[in-house]
């Protein structure tokens, strides 16, 4: 089904069923990149606050390397849930101690400013390469949209004509800080295990499953990431924002904690469905053969084609009109994180619904 017409630039259709064959295929890149941080944006030192080291980088694209600091940390989760259950659920006396409060505070104001600071650095990024009409081509506006949000490589644009598309141009540099501060957030249990309380399950299993997820939609470069970077970031700094107010002594009402928690769930629900979506779009390049572009980029005139030959050469190459529809997930590796996301969200949304009816309903009634 179209979107608009028989001959419109989106449409709407099941996804071909090869998308979930086994094995899923592997990632596009044996070794990846390390990110560059934005570059030719008005506001560009705001989104390049550190340089990625290669050692660092490559280490947390190692599975193994992954896979043994969750285990690591699930181990001492058990452990250290046995360890309070055997002192009677006692606080450590560190956290007793006015550092302690000094410390968490300064631990939830740094979450909440770097979760703002990636809501609006992608925000900012991805509305400063967004496509515009050129010449009226409203028709290949649209499909330009679509692979702009759908694809990840520039070297397989159809429509848009750039040298980078937003993952390259700094996308993957604020989602990989974005997956480096999931590892750093299992902080988070360890300051409720220092007060002496349970880690829950759903805890855990939330920390340890946003990591694994993070991992593999970065691994294959999924425009899925987006997703839940932009959503998550967003929850995050309101809710790490009330847990540094929290940790002031100021007094928050039941209302408000019941209104973030149910946020958060519309957060994994919304970005579920959302992400989803993506299996049945697809779009299709007009007869035009028209390319369109955004102010950032060279014009496709003579000076262009002396400044930029590589990517003009490579944009008359593709100017080809193309009639068939391009999903935006066109393989198994596209569809691979998605369904993992899938299988992760479903269990968390269960678990934070029944969070919400244990924490806030029995409180009403």
């Amino acid at each position: 089904m179209d979107y608009r017409t028989a001959h419109s630039p989106i449409k709407l259709g099941l996804p071909p069923l090869e998308i979930f064959q086994l094995p899923f295929s592997q990632p596009p890149k044996t070794v990846p990149h390390v990110p560059q941080p934005p570059s030719n944006i008005s506001a560009e030192v705001l989104f390049r606050p550190v340089i990625i080291d290669p050692a660092i980088f490559h280490i947390s694209h190692d599975l193994p390397t992954v896979l043994t600091f969750t285990a690591i940390y699930i181990a001492a989760v058990i452990f250290l849930n046995q360890y309070n259950a055997s002192r009677q659920h006692r606080p450590w006396a560190f956290s007793k101690k006015p550092m302690f409060k000094v410390l968490v505070l300064a631990h939830n104001t740094l979450i909440a400013l770097f979760s703002a600071w990636t809501f609006c650095g992608l925000l900012y990024l991805t509305n400063s390469g967004w496509p515009s009409a050129v010449g009226g081509e409203e028709s290949n506006y649209y499909a330009g949209v679509a692979e702009y949000l759908c694809e990840t490589e520039s070297s397989a644009y159809r429509v848009l004509i750039r040298s980078k598309s937003l993952w390259e141009g700094g996308g993957s540099y604020i989602g990989w800080l974005f997956y480096m501060s999931k590892f750093y957030e299992v902080v988070d249990t360890l300051i409720i295990l220092s007060r002496g309380k349970t880690s829950s399950t759903l805890q855990t299993y939330h920390h340890v499953g946003v990591i694994i997820c993070s991992y593999v939609a970065l691994e294959y470069e999924s425009p899925l990431a987006f997703v839940g970077i932009i959503l998550n970031s967003g929850i995050h700094t309101l809710m790490y924002s009330y847990f540094a107010i929290q940790t002031l002594g100021v007094p928050i009402s039941l209302s408000f904690k019941r209104t973030l928690t149910s946020l958060q769930i519309a957060q994994f629900v919304v970005g579920l469905v959302w992400a989803s979506s993506y299996l049945f779009v697809s779009y299709r390049v007009q007869s035009t053969g028209k390319r369109i572009q955004n102010a950032l980029e060279p014009p496709s005139d003579c000076s262009a084609s002396l400044e930029h030959p590589s990517v003009v050469a490579d944009g008359m190459a593709r100017m080809v009109a193309n009639e068939s529809a391009i999903p935006c997930l066109s393989g198994s590796g596209d569809a691979f994180p998605l369904i993992l996301a899938a299988l992760y969200l479903l269990p968390l949304i269960f678990l934070f619904v029944q969070f919400y009816i244990k924490s806030y309903r029995k409180k009403i009634e």
